[in-house]
């Protein structure tokens, strides 16, 4: 294959101004506190319920709705710019290639309205920077369970789809229509449905009966939970812990309880414990202000 100095230099230049725009947004980020790379698909796709997608097809798909990749994730920006120097040769292949031959399709995931590359990640770039608004993929999507947006962060996704995995188990949310179970970082239902295991485990074993899920659930909201959290309300504690959920709190007693009643004493349950550690954050305003100087 023949090479064209002038096609070369002209990849090259892309390619240094791409790494350019990528400092530049790099430090946007980093003053605006938004999210600056691209989503890692693995994470996401441990948390859908339905593993297997569905063959979609050739399509037409827009640039800006690709926002994460299986693999290549910490290698570009979430707008596709270059985030180190070792890309420079493949990049300057892929930009020499399609000015000769034109665009192959690549290779996605469609999770809701946005899609991850299975392969095409160069592909992707450079036709961001050629300033291209659709590109040719294979799609392969995964049933919808939560609504993603192009700027939503990985922790937001994670919430989310662990808010629905939460609902779709233990159908809280017609049981308990105001139950307003909120948290802040992902992870944390996991340790609701955990607790909810154990308790119907207990309750079987001190009634003799099998409990169904269904009641288990409602035993932990009505018997836990809620008491708990109701403390919490009461306290000063949401506002000694800011941007904090209750239900932040009540995940976190829940997790260092042990630790907790070593510092400030034994406890019966999550709601004696929620009520010592109100107590101790109980303070008057000069005593606040102080401690807040």
């Amino acid at each position: 294959m023949t090479h064209n100095p002038l096609q070369q230099y002209r990849a090259r230049r892309a390619f240094e101004q791409a790494r350019q725009e990528a400092r530049r947004e790099q430090l946007a980020a980093r003053l605006t506190g938004r999210p600056d790379h691209l989503l890692p698909f693995e994470a996401i796709r441990a948390e859908l319920r339905q593993q297997n997608p569905y063959y979609q097809g050739l399509r037409e798909i827009p640039l800006d709705k690709i926002v994460g990749s299986v693999g290549r994730y910490h290698e570009f920006t979430r707008h596709f710019l270059p985030l180190n120097e070792s890309l420079s040769d493949r990049w300057i292949r892929v930009r020499t290639m399609v000015t000769r031959q034109g665009w192959t399709p690549i290779e996605v995931y469609q999770v809701g309205e946005v899609y991850f590359v299975q392969d095409g990640n160069h592909r992707c770039a450079v036709a961001r920077q050629l300033g291209n608004t659709t590109i040719e993929a294979y799609v392969w999507q995964f049933p919808a369970e939560i609504t993603i947006h192009p700027q939503d962060d990985l922790d937001t996704i994670l919430i989310r789809l662990g808010e629905s995995n939460f609902m779709a188990q233990t159908h809280l949310d017609q049981i308990q229509p105001d139950h307003d179970i909120h948290f802040t970082s992902p992870g944390r239902y996991r340790e609701l449905l955990a607790q909810i295991a154990d308790l119907r485990q207990k309750l079987t074993a001190i009634d003799g009966r099998h409990f169904s899920y269904p009641e288990a659930v409602a035993a932990w909201y009505e018997l836990i939970y809620l008491p708990t959290v109701q403390i919490i309300r009461d306290s000063t504690l949401l506002r000694d812990f800011p941007g904090r959920t209750e239900a932040d709190l009540f995940v976190w007693l829940s997790q260092h309880r042990h630790r907790l009643s070593e510092v400030y004493g034994p406890y019966h349950n999550l709601a004696d414990l929620a009520q010592l550690l109100a107590h101790h954050y109980r303070e008057g305003c000069l005593a606040r202000v102080a401690r807040l100087a």
